[in-house]
């Protein structure tokens, strides 16, 4: 799939989305503007994440993304998920 605009950003992963996702970091192509919703849709399709994916949060360079606000996304942008954490 061609992305119009597309930008390399680094994805990360902690705790059970490192696991399930088998890496703790990797880049990926992603168009200039999203909706928090697609990039989601993106991340967990692609990674495996579909068993936590109600309970992930992204954020851009280490800032929560907004779930109702399309984010803008800039080359070498860091896109973190953050899964459910538990406490101890």
């Amino acid at each position: 799939m061609e992305i119009e605009h597309a930008v390399n950003v680094k994805l990360l992963f902690f705790a059970q989305s490192k696991e399930l996702a088998g890496t703790k970091e990797t880049s990926i192509l992603l168009p200039k503007k999203i909706s928090y919703q697609q990039l989601l849709n993106i991340i967990t399709e692609n990674y495996n994440l579909q068993a936590i994916k109600n309970n992930i949060l992204l954020a851009k360079n280490e800032e929560v993304c907004d779930e109702s606000v399309d984010i803008e996304i800039n080359e070498r942008d860091h896109i973190a998920v953050i899964p459910p954490l538990s406490g101890g």
